[in-house]
C-alpha cells in the first residue's frame, strides 16, 4: 500500500474544496438567505449525523478490513487482527466483505428512510416551523427531498470506505474534488435563480450523485472485477463476517451516538430555546470550526490506512512516527486558522454584507480549544481502534449523555444563550475523553517530550531544505 507526499496534496485539496464551498457558497448564502432558514439549514445537516447513528460503526470496520485484506491477512477476526505473513490479496475474502457490505446498507437504508418518514411531520411542524415566518411548503420540499438523499447516501455509504481502506486515499480526494466543484457550480447557479433552501438541497444531491458513481468504477476496475468474479468464496459466511464486525462495529455506533449527542442533538435541541436567528449564527460558527479541525487531522487521516498495515506487520517505530507527525499538524493548522478566524472572520463577513455573522471573539476562542482537544483525543482514539480495539465507547456515549443534561440543565436554570451550546460538551468531553486516550497512546507508544522536539525538528529541516 502506497500512500505518500501526493495523497496528502489532495486530501488537502478535497478539504480545500470544502473551505471553498463556504468561501464561495457560504457567502453567497448568507447574503441571499434570511437567518432563520441558514439556522433551519443548520438543522438539515444535523441529519447526516443521523447516518452515522444507524451505520452503527460499521463504515469504519469495514474500511479498516479492507485494509487488511489487502495486507495480507486472510481472516477477519473479532478483536485484533491475524498476523500476515505475505502481502497477497484474498479476493474470495474480499468479494465476502463485499456482499456483507451491501447487506448491511441496504437494510439500514431503509430502516433510516423508514423513521424519517414516521418523525418529520411532527418534528418539522411542532418544533422548527412552529417559529417560522418564511414559505413553509418550501421547507416541507426540501425537508423530505433530502431525506430521501440521506436515504441513498446511506446505500451507498460504504463506497468511499473501500477506496480508503485499499490505500486509493488520492483517488477518494480527487472524486471529492470533482464533487465538491459541481456542488459549488450547481448551488450558486440555482441561489442565484432564487431557489434559496432548494438550491443547497439540490446542490447536495447533485454532488453525491457524481460522487458515488465516481468511486464505485474506480474500486471496481477491470482486474478487480474478473479478479472478484474468478475467485471462490471465502470460507467465511456474508453473515458470519458480519457476526465477526459486529463486536466492534456496535461499539463504534455507541461511540458515533456519543458523538452525535455532544454535536448535532445540542442543535437540534437549541431551536427549542433559542430563536432561530441565534441557531444560524451558532451554526455558521461551527460549521467554520469543523473546516478547520478537518485540516487539522487531514495529514493524519490519509495515513491512517497506512498505520493499520504497519499495525498488521509490527512497526512500531513507523506508528509513533505517524502520530507525532499527525498531532504536530493539528497544533499548527488550529493555531494559525484560529487566530486568523478571530481576527478576519467578521470583517469579512461584514465585507460581504453577510445577514448572518460569526459569534464574538470570547464565544470563538473557547469553541476553537474545546474544538482542539477533542480532535486531539479523536487522533489518539483512532490509534487505538487501528488495531481493532474500541476501548473508549463507554466513555464517548456518557460524555453525550452528560452534555444533553448540562445543556438542559444550563437551559432550564440559566441565562447562558449560545454559552450553553458550547460548554455543555466541552465540559463532559473534558472530565474524562478528552484527556484520558491521549494519555493511554502516549504510555502505549512509550512517547517522551523529547520524541516530539526531535519530530519537528526533522519535519523543519524537510520544509528548509525543500524550499532550498
Amino acid at each position: 500500500m502506497k500512500i505518500g507526499r501526493k495523497d496528502i496534496i489532495w486530501n488537502y485539496l478535497a478539504t480545500s474544496m470544502r473551505i471553498l464551498s463556504g468561501i464561495v457558497v457560504l457567502p453567497i448564502t448568507l447574503r441571499l438567505l434570511p437567518t432563520e432558514e441558514i439556522g433551519i439549514w443548520t438543522l438539515f445537516l444535523s441529519l447526516i449525523t443521523i447516518t452515522s447513528l444507524l451505520d452503527l460503526g460499521f463504515s469504519n470496520s469495514f474500511s479498516r478490513s479492507v485494509t487488511y485484506v489487502y495486507s495480507g491477512v486472510k481472516e477477519l477476526k473479532s478483536k485484533g487482527f491475524a498476523a500476515a505473513e505475505t502481502k497477497e490479496v484474498d479476493y474470495g475474502l474480499l468479494k465476502t466483505l463485499l456482499k456483507a457490505m451491501r447487506r448491511y446498507y441496504s437494510i439500514i437504508a431503509l430502516t433510516f428512510l423508514l423513521i424519517f418518514v414516521l418523525v418529520s411531520p411532527y418534528y418539522l411542524s411542532s418544533v422548527v416551523l412552529d417559529k417560522y415566518s418564511g414559505d413553509k411548503q418550501t421547507i416541507w420540499i426540501a425537508w423530505f427531498v433530502f431525506g430521501a438523499l440521506l436515504s441513498y447516501e446511506l446505500y451507498t455509504y460504504y463506497y468511499s470506505s473501500i477506496l480508503t481502506g485499499r490505500g486509493l486515499v488520492k483517488r477518494n480526494m480527487q472524486i471529492i474534488v470533482l464533487s465538491q466543484s459541481i456542488r459549488i457550480i450547481v448551488t450558486i447557479i440555482l441561489l442565484l435563480l432564487g431557489l434559496e433552501i432548494i438550491a443547497l438541497v439540490l446542490g447536495v444531491l447533485v454532488s453525491d450523485l457524481v460522487n458515488r458513481t465516481v468511486s464505485y468504477y474506480v474500486f471496481f476496475d477491470r482486474e478487480t472485477k474478473l479478479k472478484l468474479s474468478t475467485s471462490a468464496n471465502s470460507e467465511q459466511t456474508v453473515k458470519e463476517t458480519i457476526k465477526v464486525l459486529a463486536p466492534n462495529s456496535i461499539k463504534l455506533g455507541l461511540t458515533s451516538l456519543g458523538v452525535f449527542l455532544r454535536s448535532k442533538a445540542v442543535v437540534l435541541m437549541a431551536p427549542m430555546f433559542l430563536t432561530l436567528s441565534d441557531v444560524g449564527q451558532y451554526g455558521t460558527t461551527k460549521m467554520i470550526v469543523d473546516l478547520i479541525a478537518s485540516l487539522g487531522v487531514g495529514w493524519f487521516s490519509t495515513f491512517f490506512p497506512k498505520i493499520s498495515e504497519y499495525i498488521v506487520h509490527g512497526k512500531q517505530d513507523d506508528i509513533k512516527r505517524l502520530y507525532i507527525k499527525g498531532f504536530l499538524t493539528l497544533l499548527s493548522v488550529f493555531i494559525v486558522l484560529g487566530c486568523g478566524m478571530m481576527l478576519l472572520g467578521n470583517p469579512v463577513l461584514t465585507l460581504i454584507k453577510s445577514k448572518t455573522m460569526l459569534l464574538d471573539n470570547k464565544y470563538l476562542f473557547v469553541l476553537i480549544a474545546f474544538s482542539f482537544l477533542e480532535q486531539n483525543q479523536s487522533i489518539a482514539s483512532n490509534i487505538l481502534l487501528a488495531r481493532n480495539e474500541v476501548p473508549f465507547f463507554k466513555s464517548n456515549i456518557a460524555s453525550g449523555i452528560i452534555t444533553v443534561l448540562l445543556l438542559w440543565l444550563m437551559f432550564k436554570f440559566t441565562e447562558l444563550g449560545v454559552w450553553s451550546l458550547i460548554l455543555s460538551s466541552g465540559i463532559a468531553m473534558s472530565l474524562y475523553v478528552n484527556w484520558k486516550w491521549p494519555l493511554v497512546v502516549y504510555k502505549d507508544l512509550k512517547l517522551r517530550p523529547k520524541d516530539f522536539l526531535l519530530t519537528a525538528k526533522v519535519l523543519w529541516t524537510e520544509n528548509v531544505n525543500k524550499r532550498k
